[in-house]
């Protein structure tokens, strides 16, 4: 087998799930002698697929697999009347019946940096910072997810409600159906952008989806803007590069 011929095979196998996320590899040799080829192949098909970000190899200790299966990520459903403002406003799949689950939302309060440049909020700007880490069904970290907040959108509340303001209490936020988180607070949103991008994961992003820093990974970041252009909120979506990202264009016209 050449090395692309074993990239190929070893990411079938870890798709198929003979290979999970922790999993570690046979040795090069075993490797080898599976394929029919020479160990220096081998060898050199794991260090394209530590540079694919799904294996991590280290000297003396083989591969072992730092991904799980190819996860999707649902932008949300737009109407085409005007398809810059979405019914569905996130970057982000709840548990689908698959038996994927979603970690815990950890909120802090930060200060923007020149890193959060796409995010539309400038920089050294107060915000609140929601964060939650998705896995698949083997457990495997498919999406970190991260909100920045205005504090002057993070601090609304919807009529009667008393307590914490929502956008700064942990846990799941449930507007009323029919209704964005946004519109439920009245941030005053008035167009979602999305931009995809393909980049190097770092810091925290990283670090959730168990992936070493400059790993390859999809970068997602969706732009609540108000109609004074001021961005009252950014998420940014960090996943391993080879998931898939869709959406949906309904025509409300047609039926």
């Amino acid at each position: 087998m050449t090395q692309t011929e074993i990239v190929k095979a070893l990411t079938a196998a870890i798709d198929q799930g003979a290979y999970k996320y922790g999993d570690r590899l046979p040795t090069t040799r075993k490797l080898a002698e599976e394929y029919g080829t020479s160990q220096q192949t081998v060898a050199s098909a794991l260090t394209r697929m530590a540079n694919m970000g799904l294996v991590q190899v280290q000297r003396g200790w083989g591969a072992r697999v730092i991904t799980g299966k190819p996860a999707k990520i649902r932008l949300g459903t737009y109407r085409s009347a005007n398809r810059e403002i979405a019914t569905g406003t996130t970057a982000w799949t709840r548990n689908t019946g698959t038996g994927a689950k979603e970690g815990p939302t950890q909120v802090s309060q930060t200060v923007t940096t020149e890193d959060d440049a796409d995010t539309g909020i400038p920089s050294g700007a107060e915000v609140v910072e929601r964060s939650r880490t998705r896995f698949d069904t083997d457990g495997a970290p498919v999406q970190h997810k991260r909100t920045l907040v205005t504090v002057a959108a993070a601090t609304l509340t919807p009529e009667g409600w008393t307590g914490l303001p929502p956008m700064m209490s942990p846990g799941d936020i449930n507007p009323p159906d029919g209704k964005s988180i946004a519109q439920w607070l009245g941030m005053g949103v008035e167009q979602i952008t999305y931009e995809v991008s393909a980049t190097s994961a770092t810091g925290p992003a990283a670090a959730a989806l168990g992936l070493p820093e400059d790993t390859p990974c999809l970068r997602i970041v969706s732009r609540g803007t108000k109609g004074d252009g001021e961005v009252a909120y950014a998420t940014v979506t960090t996943a391993p590069l080879r998931s898939s990202v869709s959406w949906e264009i309904r025509d409300d016209g047609v039926g």
